[in-house]
């Protein structure tokens, strides 16, 4: 506690950079400049009382003799000193201050909304998209109307936020739109009643017989939204022959519906293991009995950019030998972060744990290791599956060294992820056809999968 009030208290100069500080054995001084502005004892243990008292010394002293701290509001003086305090710890660790936290808390979880995307223009806001089944669709809402008022309050000219603010509400109440459709007048009047919506993050498309699902990011609807969307799919048309989970530029989200989207593919086994120093967070995940594709093959897109949850739900897939990885060596954060909201309605993200791979590595720092890698590709198709074919034995001897390699061997792990540079592959339509081409090609997909079963069979227990 100590250590993170007295490194809270130096971001005060984010504020003022003549305020500074001067820890001594006992005591702390803070200046402004060359003037003192307290001269406080420093508490004996670690009581957080204490040391916050320490803190409330030392800001009323700086109030007094700066200027630009005494002005400064109250999320001003909490930014500063989160900042400053969370910096020290690691590089996840981070304050969100009340507006930011609203904005985090509604991409987690939703928000009361009417589920539309649109355009500012000189009328209002004319929709450019509508989410499916959202209220905005269910009220008779089209592509291409505009928005001009909503209850009676124009929105012409009006900030993003202050829009945002007006079309989002409460769960179940109700707001009535005034809208122009096809430049003719009067506007229509069209009563919406808003609803629990969560940005869309799973699109499925299937091309030439195989199911594309593109996961951008982890939110509380994402492992239901791939498996109904999927069951659909396959219901509709029995002949696709196999799934790809195209996870490229996914950043993560939330580490519950990692575990769950996993779980939707493997019958059993591993799905990734967390560890960190407090009981509470050693945890291990299993897959249960059920497997929505039926058994087809699968394979997962990854680049520099998966990160989080899309690391485990790639290390799940491949190290578990139900499908294997096209692409590069993926971002490496491998850490669980615990969020923590304050009474100001702002948050803290705090690193929890490291999460471990179902064979047992630690993913900070190393990232996922692809069977068939995508780097600096050159050539065609052809050429570069013949030369996996050729080379890909080497993949059972590189996820030895993966499994191996200490958690604090930075310049062992960069090493490692040298054998398959991350980059950026989002556009990258040779990998999408690449994975294709393996599941299409029986031979190829299970000499792949045959390589990932050697290493499965490793799996910690």
């Amino acid at each position: 506690m100590g250590r993170f009030v007295l490194t809270g208290i130096t971001g005060l100069s984010d504020i003022d950079p003549l305020f500074s500080v001067i820890d001594a054995d006992d005591r702390l001084q803070s200046y402004v400049g060359s003037k003192l502005v307290s001269d406080l004892a420093k508490p004996t243990d670690q009581s957080v009382r204490a040391w916050l008292n320490l803190f409330h010394g030392t800001l009323v002293g700086a109030r007094r003799k700066s200027e630009l701290i005494g002005n400064a509001d109250l999320e001003q003086i909490y930014a500063a000193f989160f900042d400053a305090a969370l910096d020290d710890l690691d590089p996840y660790s981070r304050y969100a201050g009340r507006l930011q936290a609203r904005t985090n808390r509604e991409t987690r979880n939703g928000f009361g909304g009417i589920g539309l995307r649109y355009i500012n223009t000189e009328l209002g806001l004319k929709i450019q998209v509508l989410q499916p089944e959202a209220p905005a669709e269910k009220a008779g809402l089209l592509v291409g109307d505009i928005i001009t008022h909503v209850d009676g309050v124009s929105l012409a000219a009006k900030r993003s936020w202050t829009i945002r603010r007006i079309l989002r509400g409460p769960i179940g109440s109700t707001s009535t739109f005034s809208v122009i459709r096809d430049g003719f007048r009067p506007a229509l009047s069209i009563s919406v009643v808003r609803s629990l919506i969560l940005p869309q993050t799973v699109e499925l498309s299937v091309r030439d017989g195989v199911a594309v699902i593109e996961i951008d990011s982890f939110n509380q609807q994402t492992s239901q939204t791939v498996e109904s969307l999927l069951s659909k799919t396959l219901s509709a048309d029995t002949s696709i022959s196999g799934i790809i989970l195209d996870l490229r530029g996914d950043p993560g989200g939330l580490l519950d519906q990692a575990v769950t989207v996993s779980d939707l593919f493997m019958e059993s086994g591993r799905i990734v293991s967390t560890r960190g120093r407090h009981p509470e967070s050693i945890q291990r995940y299993q897959a249960f009995e059920g497997d929505v594709s039926e058994g087809r093959p699968i394979i997962v897109l990854i680049d520099s950019r998966s990160a989080s949850a899309a690391e485990i739900v790639a290390a799940a897939i491949q190290d578990s030998g139900r499908g294997l990885i096209v692409g590069t060596s993926s971002y490496g954060k491998g850490t669980v972060q615990t969020v923590v909201r304050l009474p100001n309605d702002g948050e803290i993200t705090l690193t929890w744990s490291r999460f471990h791979a179902p064979l047992g590595y630690a993913i900070e720092d190393l990232g996922v290791l692809p069977l068939v890698c995508t780097s600096g590709i050159e050539g065609s198709i052809e050429d570069t599956l013949e030369q996996w074919q050729q080379t890909g034995s080497e993949f059972v001897a590189r996820k030895a060294d993966w499994r191996t390699v200490a958690p604090d061997d930075v310049s062992a792990r960069a090493s490692l992820r040298s054998h398959c540079p991350a980059e950026i592959r989002t556009e990258a339509s040779i990998d999408l056809e690449l994975a294709r081409r393996l599941i299409l090609k029986d031979s190829l997909y299970a000499q792949a999968v045959g390589l990932t079963a050697t290493s499965a069979a490793e799996q910690l227990p």
